[in-house]
């Protein structure tokens, strides 16, 4: 039986079509099952897509340290006592050989800025130059902090897109102008734009950025920092990055290094461990679901193949009196299961990349409006579609198998006396 004879497809045809409503409802199982196996399967991508994006180009191997009350006693100091970080603790934790990027952070008050008769109240915050290395964020116009900046003090900073819209409208590139930031005068060097959120203390939207030895001097903070972050090279486990940060800085604060209450910290790779497991698991959960749903639908092209078997025992029985060898039977009845389940199956899969697509382009749209969202696509992968479609086909054939094998049971004196 050639698969290009257009009997066969025909016959196939009138025996799916004999019942139109019976077909149609058992197609939709089908339809249904591919429809949200794909539409899950977009959906949990998206969603580790967007936490990918916030991570941006963010180390993975990231350390934040901020200091809180002793809880033991040590050498002499009691316990509970309140201890700062400063400058020269991050000199020391850079000399670490499990460290690649130390940087200080120090928080400011709110700020009012103006330029002309444009103004606003913004967060200021104060870094060193690493910090652009540790957690990156988008540079629209100019650069960031460097050390020249930090050695001389200079009074410059780095602005988010938010500050530059609000003080500079209809202005592409702000760099070199001057703002007034509270009483002070400061010189515009760079406009940063959101590219990671995951580490970040303030809006950067909505931030001012200045060297933080600036930042000290300005709020009397002499060489005090408020927190460090520290990113470790990516072959050091970050069990190993956070010992080494808690002895160099111990050391120099007559900390006892196994106070676990001494310093606040967070590992980032931990913190990126658990939310890509949740997402495995999200993943093996919409793959479990939508098996099931699909598996559910083949049965019950399973079950109407099972049926038309019973209704056409005469007409097989004929075909076998006549001479017709199993595999032309098995032919049949698989074609038929097949073309059910793939029309129904492929009409699902469209729908739900159409689906999809739709979404991706709303969301497309908003970041476009917001200009502050991460643009991410939330289409399933290619060789996810061509797995899809692997299952869809094993399924619509294994839906025949079960009918295919009664079929072949029949004997033709047998279904020839049935009435």
């Amino acid at each position: 039986m050639s698969f290009f004879d257009t009997d066969r497809w025909n016959e196939i045809w009138q025996t799916i079509a004999r019942n139109r409503k019976r077909s149609i409802m058992t197609a939709l199982g089908v339809f249904w099952g591919i429809f949200m196996l794909t539409v899950m399967l977009g959906a949990g991508m998206g969603l580790g897509r967007l936490f990918r994006a916030q991570l941006g180009d963010m180390s993975t191997n990231t350390l934040l340290m901020q200091p809180e009350q002793t809880g033991i006693p040590y050498k002499g100091m009691p316990k509970n006592r309140w201890w700062r970080m400063d400058n020269e603790d991050v000199e020391a934790v850079k000399k670490q050989p499990e460290v690649l990027y130390a940087s200080a952070v120090f928080w400011g008050d709110e700020v009012h800025c103006s330029y002309r008769e444009h103004k606003g109240d913004y967060s200021l915050m104060g870094y060193t130059p690493d910090y652009q290395k540790i957690n990156p964020q988008k540079i629209l116009h100019g650069r960031f902090i460097n050390e020249v900046d930090m050695v001389q003090k200079r009074k410059v900073c780095v602005i988010g897109t938010q500050i530059a819209k609000d003080l500079f409208p209809g202005e592409q590139d702000p760099t070199g102008k001057v703002i007034k930031m509270n009483n002070a005068y400061f010189r515009v060097i760079g406009v940063l734009r959101k590219q990671s959120t995951a580490m970040s203390f303030s809006d950067v939207e909505n931030t001012a950025v200045v060297p933080i030895s600036l930042a000290q001097q300005m709020y009397g903070g002499g060489n005090r920092i408020h927190m460090l972050a520290v990113a470790g090279r990516d072959d050091t486990p970050s069990k190993e990055v956070e010992k080494a940060c808690r002895e160099a800085v111990f050391a120099r604060h007559i900390i006892s290094p196994d106070d676990e209450k001494a310093v606040w910290t967070m590992a980032t790779a931990e913190m990126f461990d658990k939310v890509m497991g949740l997402f495995r698991g999200i993943a093996w959960l919409t793959w479990f679901v939508g098996l099931g749903t699909l598996l559910a639908g083949i049965v019950g092209v399973s079950n109407i193949m099972l049926v038309l078997v019973k209704e056409r025992t005469q007409e097989i029985g004929i075909r076998r009196a006549l001479g017709a060898p199993p595999r032309a039977i098995i032919s049949q009845i698989l074609s038929e299961s097949f073309v059910l389940a793939f029309i129904a199956g492929v009409l699902g899969l469209t729908a739900a990349v159409g689906l999809l697509s739709v979404v991706d382009s709303i969301y497309y749209q908003a970041v476009t409006v917001a200009q502050d969202g991460f643009e991410i696509s939330w289409m399933i992968s290619f060789g996810t579609g061509i797995a899809a479609l692997a299952i869809l086909v094993a399924g619509s054939l294994l839906a025949g198998v079960i009918p295919a094998t009664r079929a072949l049971r029949i004997k033709a004196v047998d279904a020839i006396r049935e009435e």
